[in-house]
């Protein structure tokens, strides 16, 4: 792939697939580690279990996914926002991924429960870029996929069941094509903050030098002390306006005694009880919260045995990820149990 490319000294972190081969993962790494020198270094990783882990925080200059063949797979939203965050300041992600070609095709595509379907086009991809924080998304090329690639990955690929197989790759031919981008984290990191410089100073002279406006005088209404001498005005009667109701008391109202509910139900204490009911109800409430509580002792989950979801585990530390269960042991033949030789399984010191 054209852009899987980095610079001398970079740390760089590659993203694999489980449906990579082996000797691609080889030719793909051993082109990074050249690229980056003996001062650089490159990091492996598979797709399918960013989400499922935590990657360094801006621990890398670049993230290239997508590069090593089958490039079928999408990236989640999920796994994009990780991407951002393990990337340094002015990091660049270089991705490749299939997308659909319009709106319509995507429409299609969303009919069928197939796992790793791709559902978005390259406008949405962008986007999806963009609302997870990188800056400076270029899409750098799109290539059509033709009808073989296409029947190649609905079969092996992207988790259509076989019954379904020949329709979604006859609703699928010539609606998809890979697409190739870049993006850059800014040049700050996620959550930073800065004081921004506050001048006043230009301000306060270019009004010094303004001449000063009175303000124009606003016409009031002007009420005469002799206005009811006139005899033209009339007057409503204060009183006229007022009711029976109006004229009314309020009466305060009366908190209840303590003694039995509405309509014969349990009693209920006044506000300033002083006989003791208060103190009955509260103690009895508190006894049945405490007869309500159930205690779930959690089960204990068995232990498992590490598992390897790439395959490439046993061709050495080269090829297999940073949570990988065989980091740190030699290379060992499919399926052979690893076991320690030699003085290893000896005491350095005898007794």
């Amino acid at each position: 792939m054209a852009i899987a490319q980095a610079a001398s000294g970079e740390k760089v972190l590659l993203v694999g697939n489980a449906a990579a081969q082996a000797a691609d993962l080889q030719k793909a790494q051993t082109e990074l580690t050249q690229q980056v020198s003996s001062s650089g270094s490159v990091a492996f990783e598979q797709l399918d279990r960013i989400q499922n882990i935590s990657l360094a925080a801006s621990a890398y200059n670049t993230v290239i996914s997508g590069s090593i063949p089958p490039s079928a797979f999408p990236h989640s939203s999920s796994v994009l926002s990780k991407f951002l965050k393990s990337l340094r300041p002015n990091g660049t992600l270089q991705l490749r991924e299939p997308v659909l070609i319009d709106s319509a095709a995507a429409i299609i595509a969303t009919q069928h429960d197939a796992l790793r379907l791709p559902t978005q086009t390259s406008r949405s991809l962008v986007s999806s870029l963009k609302l997870n924080g990188f800056v400076d998304v270029q899409v750098k090329s799109t290539q059509p996929l033709d009808d073989a690639t296409v029947k190649k990955l609905v079969d092996s690929s992207w988790g259509v069941v076989d019954g379904e197989k020949e329709r979604v790759t006859e609703e699928l031919k010539g609606k998809v094509e890979f697409v190739d981008i870049v993006a850059k984290k800014p040049a700050y990191e996620v959550g930073a903050t800065a004081a921004l410089p506050l001048s006043f100073g230009k301000k306060k002279a270019a009004a010094a030098t303004e001449p000063v406006r009175k303000p124009a005088k606003q016409a009031v209404w002007v009420v005469s002390a002799n206005d009811d001498e006139d005899g033209e005005e009339e007057l409503e009667d204060e009183d006229q306006l007022l009711d029976e109701e109006d004229l009314a008391v309020p009466m305060p109202a009366v908190a209840p005694e303590c003694g039995p509910g509405q309509m014969g139900g349990k009693k209920k204490a006044c506000k300033n009880c002083t006989c003791g009911l208060a103190d009955e109800l509260e103690a009895e409430a508190t006894q049945n919260k405490e007869e309500d509580v159930v205690v779930i002792t959690p089960k204990k989950k068995a232990a498992t045995a590490p598992a390897s979801s790439c395959g490439s585990c046993y061709l050495g530390d080269a090829f297999r990820c940073a949570s990988c269960p065989y980091l740190g042991m030699p290379a060992f033949k499919p399926g052979e149990k690893v076991v320690l030789g030699g003085n290893l399984l000896k005491d350095d010191v005898e007794l």
